[in-house]
């Protein structure tokens, strides 16, 4: 891998996080703070083909020309409604008269959690544990698992980096992980 040449070298912790338990097994994973950009650009492109909100929109499209009414707060009425939020005074018409369109939504909104799951645990396994990783390897993986990676790509992509006492990671220093891979392959 190349390098920049930096002046000053950026100060980086290393931190190695357990993802799983007894039932479903446990990983280790570097903890990061960040998703480079191959992370990010993968689990973005496979979300591009969901058609969750493409479609709320569409529907509030309808809905807001047909009854004249704000197209945001029709926006925001069909969210409530997908929900099941019967605080707005909208909800209940919009589920009336649209409930097989909201049901469909919904179902669209699970599919695409569970998408994006599926990204999510493939690409940090891929780029973190294992480069020859495939979609079908995580396909094979239990639910749990992929919910727990999942967890984590979310945490990485907020810049979650727990404190120095955390208990639920080790921190190592990163001369001290390149001296233990060049001692591994019998270099100094």
């Amino acid at each position: 891998m190349k390098t920049l040449p930096f002046v000053v070298k950026p100060k980086r912790r290393v931190l190695i996080a357990q993802i799983g338990n007894d039932d479903i097994g446990v990983l280790e994973i570097e903890r990061r703070g960040y998703l480079n950009v191959s992370e990010k650009t993968f689990v973005d492109s496979i979300m591009q083909g969901s058609d969750a909100i493409g479609g709320i929109v569409a529907l509030s499209n309808r809905i807001s020309n047909k009854n004249g009414k704000p197209l945001d707060l029709v926006y925001n009425a069909v969210m409530a409604a997908i929900q099941g939020d019967m605080t707005n005074e909208l909800v209940p018409q919009i589920q009336e008269e649209y409930s097989n369109e909201i049901g469909q939504l919904l179902q669209s909104m699970v599919d695409s959690v569970q998408k994006r799951g599926l990204a999510a645990a493939t690409i940090l396994i891929q780029s973190r544990i294992d480069p020859e990783w495939s979609v079908d390897d995580t396909l094979k993986q239990d639910p749990l698992l992929i919910s727990e990676f999942a967890k984590f790509y979310d945490e990485e992509d907020a810049g979650y980096m727990p404190d120095e006492e955390s208990k639920e990671e080790k921190s190592e220093d990163v001369q001290d992980i390149l001296g233990k891979s060049t001692e591994e392959n019998g270099e100094k």
